[in-house]
């Protein structure tokens, strides 16, 4: 039978409230002197008492739980370093702070208990959000502080962003291939990302991009086995360049274009986003756009940490920023080179 408070304060001959102020830090004004605490403590090991830490939670309205949202969560893998980078930068975050994580799957709940809000959580990081109907509702009636990861600044009024700068990060790759001669240039996702904030903001920052430079783009939303690489056989492709929405999407792009004879990069130029180590094991080697993952991560995890001990500490919610951009890099690689039609000419 599990040791109660009540069985402790028999034992040692004093109230309820005395054991409840030594051994969980309640009831300040109890006074209990020094041997009698010392009395409780060891009355509470010889009856190896242990706090029931839900009903504490419960009475400090604290759970010291994280909760991070990923609605598209694909897996682990060595082909996609992405979520190892953003957990890293969330736990030495968190950890230290004696904070637990958990994985969900949604920012809303369909059930009886209602929204992610619903107690069990003191903030929740949300990341690549889609803003639902059903999302937005659930931004609105949140009681505890949201941060996202991915998403443009404004994206939902009052909510921190940290998000890179996917205007400034698509023209890097756009001006690197029109300097080697490619006029016809895809932008690539899945049907996943398309529906996301930051989905939606590299397709538009990509036709920008190409705009600005004076060349074809387009945005192409493809199943993730690229099925439609089959046409760009024997340089009959629409596009002499593809862009993809991560390195993973572009490993698959890699792949695809193994099993459909098609050569990269002299028949087809293909570039990441993330940078991660995934390109330094691809044949060829993938050129990626670099964006600081763990780094955004941490300090997103830590402005998080910062608006829930606001109301515990001198930090004033109000002057902390709602939106953090973050600069990427270019890394030039193996998998991007000239134009079919430029590289016959050059020969």
């Amino acid at each position: 039978m599990k040791t109660t408070i009540r069985n402790v304060a028999e034992a040692a001959g004093v109230s309820a409230m005395a054991v409840s102020a030594v051994l969980h830090g309640t009831g300040r004004n109890v006074k209990v002197s020094e041997a009698k605490a010392e009395l409780i403590r060891k009355v509470a090991r010889e009856l190896r008492y242990q706090p029931n830490h839900l009903a504490r939670s419960l009475r400090n309205r604290k759970t010291n739980t994280i909760g991070v949202v990923f609605q598209h969560f694909d897996r682990f893998s060595d082909e996609n370093p992405y979520y190892p980078q953003l957990l890293n930068g969330i736990i030495a975050a968190l950890f230290p702070a004696g904070y637990t994580l958990a994985l969900c799957p949604q920012l809303v709940q369909r059930s009886g208990e209602g929204a992610i809000s619903d107690g069990r959580f003191d903030g929740v990081l949300w990341c690549r959000p889609d803003f639902t109907e059903q999302s937005v509702e659930g931004l609105r009636n949140s009681s505890i502080p949201v941060v996202m990861m991915h998403a443009p600044p404004g994206s939902a009024p009052g909510v921190p962003t940290f998000c890179v700068d996917n205007d400034g990060a698509l023209r890097l790759p756009v001006r690197h291939l029109v300097e080697l001669g490619h006029k016809r240039i895809g932008f690539v996702l899945d049907h996943l990302n398309e529906k996301t904030a930051e989905g939606r903001a590299r397709s538009e920052a990509f036709m920008l991009a190409t705009q600005e430079a004076g060349v074809i783009g387009e945005v192409l939303v493809w199943d993730p086995d690229a099925h439609d690489l089959e046409n760009y056989r024997l340089g009959m492709g629409p596009h002499t360049a593809l862009i993809a929405y991560s390195d993973f999407l572009a490993g698959r792009l890699l792949a695809a274009c193994r099993r459909f004879g098609l050569r990269v990069p002299h028949e087809l130029s293909i570039i990441g986003f993330d940078s991660s180590s995934f390109c330094e094991t691809t044949t060829p080697k993938l050129t990626s756009i670099y964006q600081p993952v763990e780094r955004i991560a941490h300090e997103a995890t830590m402005h998080l940490l910062s608006l829930i001990q606001s109301d515990q500490s001198n930090v004033d919610a109000d002057a902390l920023p709602l939106a953090s951009i973050y600069d990427c890099g270019f890394d030039i690689r193996e998998s991007t080179g000239p134009p079919p039609a430029t590289a016959k000419n050059s020969s």
